[in-house]
């Protein structure tokens, strides 16, 4: 009994052992299921998220490709814009770069054939530098001078017939050449130096200036800006240094700038500072007396030098006297004749030569009389074909305060040109101006002293009736002027203030030597 007891309890035991096991055989599969249940759950968050990742991913993409093929056509047109914008730019020093005196001769036509020679240099030029594709760039030419000053001093060394010359030069040269312009900074030092530093300031880092040829190499002043390119070689190699007259002190150390001559452009020789006027041989006149049937002659003094005509007005042509007609007096010493060269601007002689008196006269020798003519008005030149004002008679105060009063008491100011030009007034009746009643001697005289601080525009005028002023009369009577660059006159200081040439209403020029009329 007690041992099938005991193999019972054997049994129970065992499975009890066994429903043990499989209870925690069961908790291990629960917790399996339950742990691929959480990792599935945790992947499905995964995936949810990735998905949505991928879909934000595949809007920006799809944004970034619009954009991206909006920027490739935008740069594209860019880039095309930029290449049909592509410039070549020359900055010329008109101080120190001189066109070939022919050029400058020629006037008119020489301006346009400095502009095709230039532009023809220029771009062979850069054609050896950068090949056929430069073809398509224009070029730009500013040529930076004082026109007044750089004329006068071609006029004075016979480069130019006169100063306005110029003028009508740097016309023709930006008319040839739309790009090409000559511009005038005016009087006043280191004015063109500045606006060219400006220039290559503002061009020197522009992306469509492919190159710049620099003229200012006779200034040592343009090293410090060009100091600034000599160690970057792309912004050097876009930079040609141009060179006409030996360079400054400097230049030619200079690294990595490239460097052109254009002789056929410019002068290589600086300019002289002084040419010699022409001195045309002057015709002796023999002089006759009869005396037992022999002749005596003596040779006519000569007039005054003549100095080289200015080119407004027509060149004279020297006179040829005609033979004096001798008369049957006794013989005596001939006192030798000296006349005033003259000439007309149209070329004919003058004819107011001395005559043999008539048999009557009384004395021994030959009497030689110009033949008589009314008072002329005169104006003067100086050898550079500049105007000269004549002083006016000494101010009279009281006439000074008549006009002012005159004024004051009106209100409104004086014609000048119907009291100063013969009562010629172009407004006639309509003009706001005061014509009557006419202005007594010392009124007028005071009027033009006022007109006189007016200038004329005309450097070389040629009115008889002009009332303005053409030189500084500080500079004129005085040697100097108080206002300086103050002066309303500033641009005339300096000029040459002696008397050349005197022309009277005829035409008539008479070629003056010395600060005086001959």
């Amino acid at each position: 009994m007690v041992e099938f007891s005991n193999s019972y309890q054997g049994e129970l035991d065992h499975y009890a052992f066994k429903l043990e096991s499989f209870r925690r055989s069961d908790e291990a599969r629960d917790q399996l299921v339950t742990d691929l249940i959480q990792k599935y759950r945790n992947l499905l968050e995964e995936h949810t998220i990735l998905k949505d990742d991928f879909h934000s991913e595949q809007t920006v993409r799809r944004a970034y490709h619009l954009e991206k093929k909006a920027l490739e056509l935008e740069t594209t047109q860019l880039r095309n814009s930029l290449e049909s914008s592509n410039f070549v730019l020359a900055l010329i020093d008109g101080d120190g770069f001189i066109f070939q005196d022919l050029l400058l001769k020629a006037g008119a036509d020489g301006g346009s054939e400095a502009a095709s020679k230039l532009q023809a240099s220029i771009q062979q030029h850069v054609e050896s530098l950068y090949g056929g594709i430069s073809r398509k760039w224009p070029i730009m030419v500013h040529v930076y001078v004082s026109l007044d000053k750089l004329a006068q001093k071609l006029a004075s060394v016979l480069l130019l017939r006169h100063p306005t010359e110029l003028r009508a030069f740097a016309q023709s040269f930006g008319v040839n050449q739309p790009l090409f312009s000559i511009i005038d900074v005016g009087q006043g030092k280191e004015r063109a130096d500045y606006r060219i530093k400006e220039m290559l300031r503002t061009f020197g880092d522009n992306p469509t200036c492919k190159h710049i040829i620099f003229a200012g190499s006779h200034d040592s002043g343009y090293l410090l800006n060009l100091d600034q390119y000599k160690h970057d070689l792309t912004k050097a190699s876009r930079i040609t240094l141009l060179e006409s007259t030996e360079p400054a002190r400097g230049f030619a150390e200079l690294p990595n700038f490239h460097r052109a001559r254009f002789d056929a452009v410019f002068r290589t020789n600086p300019l002289p500072d002084y040419v010699p006027p022409l001195k045309p041989a002057v015709p002796h006149t023999v002089l006759r007396t009869a005396s037992n049937g022999n002749a005596q002659s003596g040779i006519a003094s000569p007039g005054p030098e003549v100095q080289t005509p200015i080119p407004k007005r027509q060149s004279p042509v020297s006179v040829q006297p005609a033979p004096v007609q001798s008369a049957p007096v006794q013989p005596s010493p001939v006192q030798p004749a000296s006349p005033a060269v003259s000439a007309s601007r149209s070329g004919s002689v003058d004819s107011t030569w001395a005559t043999v008196g008539k048999n009557g006269a009384s004395g021994n020798t030959i009497s030689l009389q110009t033949k008589g003519q009314k008072k002329k008005k005169y104006i003067y030149y100086n050898k550079n074909g500049q105007r000269l004002d004549e002083p006016l008679p000494p101010r009279d105060e009281n006439g000074s305060v008549a006009l002012t009063r005159r004024m004051n008491e009106t209100g409104r100011n004086l014609c000048n040109n119907w009291h100063l030009n013969r009562g010629q007034c172009p407004s006639g009746t309509s003009c706001r101006f005061q014509h009557e009643p006419k202005l007594s001697t010392s009124e007028l005289n005071a009027l033009r002293y006022k007109t006189r601080q007016l200038l004329c525009k005309d450097r070389g005028c040629e009115n008889f009736d002009c009332y303005l002023g053409h030189q500084c009369s500080h500079e004129r009577d005085v040697g100097s002027c108080q206002y300086g660059n103050n002066c309303h006159f500033r641009v005339t200081h300096g000029m040459e203030r002696a008397k050349a040439e005197r022309w009277d209403e005829d035409s008539n020029v008479e070629f003056l030597s010395g600060s005086g009329a001959a």
